[in-house]
Protein backbone atom coordinates (compact mmCIF):
# COMPACT_ATOMS: atom_id res chain seq x y z
CA UNK A 1 0.00 0.00 0.00
CA UNK A 2 2.85 2.37 0.86
CA UNK A 3 4.53 1.74 -2.48
CA UNK A 4 1.20 2.33 -4.22
CA UNK A 5 0.73 5.72 -2.49
CA UNK A 6 4.33 6.71 -3.22
CA UNK A 7 3.86 5.95 -6.89
CA UNK A 8 0.60 7.90 -6.86
CA UNK A 9 2.21 10.93 -5.22
CA UNK A 10 5.14 10.81 -7.65
CA UNK A 11 2.77 11.25 -10.55
CA UNK A 12 1.26 14.40 -8.97
CA UNK A 13 -2.28 13.13 -9.03
CA UNK A 14 -2.01 10.81 -12.01
CA UNK A 15 -4.29 7.84 -12.33
CA UNK A 16 -3.31 4.74 -10.28
CA UNK A 17 -3.60 2.67 -13.44
CA UNK A 18 -1.00 4.87 -15.18
CA UNK A 19 2.08 5.14 -12.94
CA UNK A 20 4.89 7.48 -13.87
CA UNK A 21 7.31 6.20 -16.46
CA UNK A 22 10.70 5.21 -15.02
CA UNK A 23 13.38 7.84 -15.31
CA UNK A 24 16.04 7.08 -17.92
CA UNK A 25 19.25 5.60 -16.60
CA UNK A 26 22.56 7.41 -16.42
CA UNK A 27 23.90 5.70 -19.52
CA UNK A 28 20.73 6.57 -21.44
CA UNK A 29 21.00 10.20 -20.36
CA UNK A 30 24.66 10.28 -21.39
CA UNK A 31 23.75 9.14 -24.89
CA UNK A 32 20.66 11.34 -25.11
CA UNK A 33 22.13 13.79 -27.67
CA UNK A 34 22.71 11.04 -30.25
CA UNK A 35 19.20 9.55 -30.09
CA UNK A 36 16.43 10.52 -32.47
CA UNK A 37 16.71 13.48 -34.81
CA UNK A 38 18.32 15.92 -32.40
CA UNK A 39 21.91 15.47 -33.55
CA UNK A 40 21.15 15.12 -37.30
CA UNK A 41 19.14 18.36 -37.21
CA UNK A 42 21.83 20.22 -35.29
CA UNK A 43 24.53 18.77 -37.51
CA UNK A 44 22.55 20.03 -40.52
CA UNK A 45 22.42 23.48 -38.89
CA UNK A 46 26.19 23.46 -38.39
CA UNK A 47 26.75 22.14 -41.93
CA UNK A 48 24.78 25.04 -43.44
CA UNK A 49 26.99 27.63 -41.77
CA UNK A 50 29.84 27.35 -44.29
CA UNK A 51 27.90 27.48 -47.61
CA UNK A 52 25.48 30.12 -46.36
CA UNK A 53 28.37 32.06 -44.84
CA UNK A 54 30.18 32.11 -48.18
CA UNK A 55 27.00 33.27 -49.93
CA UNK A 56 26.42 36.02 -47.35
CA UNK A 57 30.01 37.21 -47.47
CA UNK A 58 30.12 37.36 -51.26
CA UNK A 59 26.77 39.15 -51.41
CA UNK A 60 27.66 41.73 -48.75
CA UNK A 61 31.12 42.34 -50.22
CA UNK A 62 29.89 42.75 -53.81
CA UNK A 63 26.77 44.80 -53.10
CA UNK A 64 28.34 47.23 -50.68
CA UNK A 65 31.63 47.59 -52.55
CA UNK A 66 29.83 48.33 -55.82
CA UNK A 67 27.16 50.42 -54.14
CA UNK A 68 29.76 52.28 -52.08
CA UNK A 69 31.77 53.14 -55.19
CA UNK A 70 28.59 54.60 -56.70
CA UNK A 71 27.28 56.19 -53.49
CA UNK A 72 27.27 59.61 -55.17
CA UNK A 73 24.54 58.41 -57.57
CA UNK A 74 20.96 57.27 -57.12
CA UNK A 75 21.66 53.72 -58.49
CA UNK A 76 24.44 53.27 -55.93
CA UNK A 77 22.23 54.33 -53.03
CA UNK A 78 19.41 52.14 -54.34
CA UNK A 79 21.78 49.15 -54.61
CA UNK A 80 22.94 49.56 -51.01
CA UNK A 81 19.35 49.91 -49.82
CA UNK A 82 18.45 46.70 -51.65
CA UNK A 83 21.43 45.05 -49.96
CA UNK A 84 20.19 46.17 -46.55
CA UNK A 85 16.69 44.85 -47.21
CA UNK A 86 18.10 41.55 -48.52
CA UNK A 87 20.25 41.24 -45.40
CA UNK A 88 17.10 41.43 -43.28
CA UNK A 89 15.58 38.64 -45.37
CA UNK A 90 18.76 36.63 -44.81
CA UNK A 91 18.34 37.28 -41.09
CA UNK A 92 14.80 35.92 -41.32
CA UNK A 93 16.21 32.77 -42.97
CA UNK A 94 18.76 32.34 -40.18
CA UNK A 95 16.03 32.77 -37.57
CA UNK A 96 13.94 30.11 -39.34
CA UNK A 97 16.87 27.67 -39.44
CA UNK A 98 17.62 28.24 -35.75
CA UNK A 99 13.99 27.57 -34.85
CA UNK A 100 13.51 24.50 -37.05
CA UNK A 101 16.87 22.79 -36.52
CA UNK A 102 17.98 23.88 -33.04
CA UNK A 103 14.75 24.91 -31.37
CA UNK A 104 15.93 28.44 -30.55
CA UNK A 105 13.28 31.10 -31.05
CA UNK A 106 14.54 34.36 -32.52
CA UNK A 107 12.01 37.18 -32.47
CA UNK A 108 12.75 39.25 -35.55
CA UNK A 109 11.68 42.86 -36.15
CA UNK A 110 9.55 43.27 -39.28
CA UNK A 111 11.28 44.04 -42.56
CA UNK A 112 8.66 46.62 -43.46
CA UNK A 113 6.55 48.57 -41.04
CA UNK A 114 3.30 50.50 -41.18
CA UNK A 115 1.63 50.32 -44.58
CA UNK A 116 0.38 53.90 -44.44
CA UNK A 117 3.92 55.24 -44.01
CA UNK A 118 5.63 56.44 -47.21
CA UNK A 119 8.33 54.21 -48.66
CA UNK A 120 10.97 56.85 -48.00
CA UNK A 121 10.05 56.92 -44.32
CA UNK A 122 10.02 53.12 -44.19
CA UNK A 123 13.51 53.03 -45.70
CA UNK A 124 14.65 55.50 -43.04
CA UNK A 125 13.17 53.30 -40.32
CA UNK A 126 15.01 50.25 -41.67
CA UNK A 127 18.31 52.14 -41.81
CA UNK A 128 17.95 53.45 -38.25
CA UNK A 129 16.97 50.08 -36.77
CA UNK A 130 19.96 48.74 -34.74
CA UNK A 131 19.15 45.13 -35.67
CA UNK A 132 19.81 46.00 -39.33
CA UNK A 133 23.48 46.73 -38.67
CA UNK A 134 24.05 43.98 -36.14
CA UNK A 135 22.54 41.64 -38.72
CA UNK A 136 25.05 42.81 -41.34
CA UNK A 137 27.90 42.15 -38.90
CA UNK A 138 26.48 38.67 -38.27
CA UNK A 139 26.23 37.89 -41.98
CA UNK A 140 29.72 39.21 -42.68
CA UNK A 141 31.32 37.01 -40.01
CA UNK A 142 29.18 33.93 -40.69
CA UNK A 143 31.63 32.53 -43.25
CA UNK A 144 34.54 32.48 -40.79
CA UNK A 145 32.39 30.75 -38.17
CA UNK A 146 31.36 28.21 -40.80
CA UNK A 147 34.96 27.52 -41.83
CA UNK A 148 36.03 26.98 -38.23
CA UNK A 149 33.14 24.63 -37.49
CA UNK A 150 33.62 22.69 -40.74
CA UNK A 151 37.33 22.07 -40.14
CA UNK A 152 37.03 21.21 -36.44
CA UNK A 153 34.10 18.83 -36.68
CA UNK A 154 35.26 17.14 -39.89
CA UNK A 155 38.62 16.40 -38.25
CA UNK A 156 36.97 15.14 -35.04
CA UNK A 157 34.46 12.97 -36.87
CA UNK A 158 37.00 11.53 -39.35
CA UNK A 159 39.52 10.70 -36.61
CA UNK A 160 36.85 9.04 -34.47
CA UNK A 161 35.60 6.95 -37.39
CA UNK A 162 39.12 5.84 -38.34
CA UNK A 163 39.82 4.84 -34.75
CA UNK A 164 36.53 2.93 -34.60
CA UNK A 165 37.36 0.89 -37.72
CA UNK A 166 41.09 0.65 -36.93
CA UNK A 167 41.20 -3.18 -36.90
CA UNK A 168 39.60 -3.27 -40.35
CA UNK A 169 42.12 -0.98 -42.03
CA UNK A 170 45.20 -2.13 -40.13
CA UNK A 171 47.83 -4.28 -41.81
CA UNK A 172 46.54 -7.83 -42.35
CA UNK A 173 43.01 -6.61 -41.73
CA UNK A 174 40.03 -7.56 -43.96
CA UNK A 175 40.15 -4.25 -45.91
CA UNK A 176 43.85 -3.47 -46.33
CA UNK A 177 46.55 -6.06 -46.82
CA UNK A 178 50.19 -5.29 -47.48
CA UNK A 179 52.34 -2.22 -47.12
CA UNK A 180 50.74 1.21 -47.18
CA UNK A 181 51.35 4.68 -45.86
CA UNK A 182 50.06 5.75 -42.47
CA UNK A 183 46.37 6.65 -42.37
CA UNK A 184 46.93 8.94 -39.38
CA UNK A 185 50.44 10.33 -39.03
CA UNK A 186 51.32 12.49 -36.06
CA UNK A 187 55.07 11.93 -36.50
CA UNK A 188 57.78 12.58 -39.03
CA UNK A 189 58.19 9.01 -40.23
CA UNK A 190 57.38 8.35 -43.89
CA UNK A 191 57.60 4.58 -43.82
CA UNK A 192 54.91 2.53 -45.51
CA UNK A 193 54.47 -0.32 -43.06
CA UNK A 194 52.12 1.25 -40.52
CA UNK A 195 48.55 2.51 -40.28
CA UNK A 196 48.63 4.83 -37.23
CA UNK A 197 51.79 6.75 -36.45
CA UNK A 198 51.71 8.62 -33.13
CA UNK A 199 55.26 9.94 -33.30
CA UNK A 200 57.22 9.41 -30.08
CA UNK A 201 54.29 7.45 -28.60
CA UNK A 202 54.74 4.64 -31.09
CA UNK A 203 52.81 3.28 -34.04
CA UNK A 204 50.14 0.67 -34.80
CA UNK A 205 50.33 -1.54 -37.87
CA UNK A 206 48.33 -4.67 -37.05
CA UNK A 207 44.66 -5.39 -36.47
CA UNK A 208 45.35 -6.76 -32.98
CA UNK A 209 47.15 -3.62 -31.88
CA UNK A 210 44.38 -1.48 -33.33
CA UNK A 211 41.69 -3.11 -31.15
CA UNK A 212 42.33 -0.74 -28.27
CA UNK A 213 41.54 2.20 -30.57
CA UNK A 214 37.93 1.04 -31.04
CA UNK A 215 36.59 2.28 -27.65
CA UNK A 216 38.54 5.49 -28.10
CA UNK A 217 36.90 6.01 -31.48
CA UNK A 218 33.42 5.27 -30.14
CA UNK A 219 33.90 7.69 -27.26
CA UNK A 220 35.19 10.19 -29.79
CA UNK A 221 31.99 9.85 -31.81
CA UNK A 222 29.89 10.49 -28.70
CA UNK A 223 32.09 13.47 -27.80
CA UNK A 224 31.75 14.81 -31.34
CA UNK A 225 27.96 14.53 -31.08
CA UNK A 226 28.04 16.50 -27.84
CA UNK A 227 30.36 19.08 -29.39
CA UNK A 228 28.11 19.53 -32.43
CA UNK A 229 25.07 19.92 -30.19
CA UNK A 230 26.82 22.49 -28.00
CA UNK A 231 28.20 24.40 -30.97
CA UNK A 232 24.78 24.53 -32.63
CA UNK A 233 23.25 25.87 -29.41
CA UNK A 234 25.94 28.54 -29.05
CA UNK A 235 25.61 29.51 -32.71
CA UNK A 236 21.85 29.85 -32.37
CA UNK A 237 22.26 32.03 -29.27
CA UNK A 238 24.78 34.18 -31.13
CA UNK A 239 22.27 34.53 -33.96
CA UNK A 240 19.56 35.53 -31.47
CA UNK A 241 21.88 38.15 -29.95
CA UNK A 242 22.74 39.70 -33.31
CA UNK A 243 19.50 39.18 -35.24
CA UNK A 244 16.81 39.26 -32.57
CA UNK A 245 14.71 42.16 -31.46
CA UNK A 246 15.87 44.14 -28.47
CA UNK A 247 12.41 43.94 -26.92
CA UNK A 248 12.34 41.61 -23.91
CA UNK A 249 8.55 41.40 -23.81
CA UNK A 250 5.93 42.14 -26.46
CA UNK A 251 2.71 43.61 -25.05
CA UNK A 252 -0.61 42.87 -26.64
CA UNK A 253 -1.83 45.95 -28.54
CA UNK A 254 -4.54 47.68 -26.47
CA UNK A 255 -8.02 47.91 -27.86
CA UNK A 256 -9.01 51.06 -29.70
CA UNK A 257 -9.23 53.73 -27.06
CA UNK A 258 -12.68 54.91 -28.17
CA UNK A 259 -13.99 51.40 -27.43
CA UNK A 260 -11.76 50.70 -24.43
CA UNK A 261 -12.11 51.27 -20.70
CA UNK A 262 -10.18 54.56 -20.86
CA UNK A 263 -12.56 56.21 -23.33
CA UNK A 264 -14.44 58.15 -20.65
CA UNK A 265 -11.21 59.66 -19.36
CA UNK A 266 -10.54 61.42 -22.66
CA UNK A 267 -13.01 64.16 -21.79
CA UNK A 268 -11.52 64.70 -18.32
CA UNK A 269 -8.48 66.60 -19.56
CA UNK A 270 -8.20 68.76 -22.63
CA UNK A 271 -4.60 67.74 -23.25
CA UNK A 272 -5.55 64.04 -23.44
CA UNK A 273 -8.21 64.92 -25.99
CA UNK A 274 -5.52 66.32 -28.32
CA UNK A 275 -3.84 62.92 -28.67
CA UNK A 276 -4.53 60.78 -31.69
CA UNK A 277 -5.79 57.22 -31.28
CA UNK A 278 -2.32 55.75 -31.84
CA UNK A 279 -0.75 58.23 -29.42
CA UNK A 280 -3.26 57.20 -26.77
CA UNK A 281 -2.36 53.57 -27.34
CA UNK A 282 1.32 54.42 -26.97
CA UNK A 283 0.64 56.40 -23.80
CA UNK A 284 -1.28 53.45 -22.39
CA UNK A 285 1.70 51.13 -22.93
CA UNK A 286 4.13 53.75 -21.65
CA UNK A 287 2.15 53.86 -18.42
CA UNK A 288 2.40 50.07 -18.23
CA UNK A 289 6.18 50.42 -18.26
CA UNK A 290 7.02 49.07 -21.71
CA UNK A 291 10.08 50.30 -23.61
CA UNK A 292 10.12 51.78 -27.09
CA UNK A 293 11.35 48.49 -28.57
CA UNK A 294 8.53 46.54 -26.94
CA UNK A 295 5.90 49.06 -28.03
CA UNK A 296 7.31 48.97 -31.56
CA UNK A 297 6.83 45.21 -31.81
CA UNK A 298 3.34 45.44 -30.33
CA UNK A 299 2.24 47.69 -33.19
CA UNK A 300 4.64 46.24 -35.82
CA UNK A 301 6.39 49.56 -36.32
CA UNK A 302 9.96 50.75 -35.92
CA UNK A 303 11.48 52.24 -32.79
CA UNK A 304 11.86 55.49 -34.71
CA UNK A 305 8.10 55.66 -35.22
CA UNK A 306 7.49 55.05 -31.52
CA UNK A 307 10.03 57.72 -30.59
CA UNK A 308 8.15 60.16 -32.83
CA UNK A 309 4.88 59.29 -31.09
CA UNK A 310 6.53 59.71 -27.68
CA UNK A 311 7.89 63.16 -28.60
CA UNK A 312 4.47 64.29 -29.76
CA UNK A 313 2.86 62.93 -26.61
CA UNK A 314 5.33 64.79 -24.40
CA UNK A 315 4.74 68.00 -26.35
CA UNK A 316 0.95 67.75 -26.26
CA UNK A 317 0.82 66.82 -22.58
CA UNK A 318 3.38 69.53 -21.73
CA UNK A 319 5.56 67.15 -19.70
CA UNK A 320 9.34 66.69 -19.65
CA UNK A 321 9.88 62.93 -19.91
CA UNK A 322 8.22 59.50 -20.01
CA UNK A 323 7.94 59.31 -16.25
CA UNK A 324 5.96 62.52 -16.05
CA UNK A 325 3.80 61.34 -18.93
CA UNK A 326 3.00 58.12 -17.06
CA UNK A 327 2.22 60.06 -13.88
CA UNK A 328 -0.01 62.40 -15.86
CA UNK A 329 -1.87 59.43 -17.37
CA UNK A 330 -2.64 58.10 -13.87
CA UNK A 331 -3.47 61.48 -12.34
CA UNK A 332 -5.86 62.34 -15.14
CA UNK A 333 -7.65 59.01 -14.83
CA UNK A 334 -6.72 58.00 -18.36
CA UNK A 335 -5.01 54.86 -17.02
CA UNK A 336 -6.24 52.99 -13.97
CA UNK A 337 -3.94 50.92 -11.72
CA UNK A 338 -5.88 47.76 -12.57
CA UNK A 339 -5.35 48.34 -16.28
CA UNK A 340 -1.65 49.05 -15.86
CA UNK A 341 -1.04 45.96 -13.72
CA UNK A 342 -2.27 43.56 -16.42
CA UNK A 343 -0.03 44.03 -19.44
CA UNK A 344 -1.11 40.72 -21.01
CA UNK A 345 2.17 40.11 -22.88
CA UNK A 346 2.05 37.80 -25.87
Amino acid sequence: MTAYLAAYDATSGASPQAPAAPAPGRFRRMLDPIWGWKIPKRAAYVATQFPLGVAYFVFVAVVFSVGGSMAWSIPGLALMLVGVIASRWAGDLEAWLARRLVGTEIRRPPTWYEKDVPKREQAKQVLTDPSTWTGLVYLGTHMFIGIASLVVFCVLAATSVLFSIGPLIADNGPIVDGHHQAVINFGDSQTTDMVFNFGTLGSIDTATEALWLVPVGLLGLVATAYAISGWATLSAKWARLMLGSRARDIPAPPATIEDGPAAAAVTQDARIATLTSRERDVLLLMARGYSNAEIAEAFVVSEGTVKTHVKRILAKLEVRDRTQAAVFAFDSGFVTPALASEPEPR
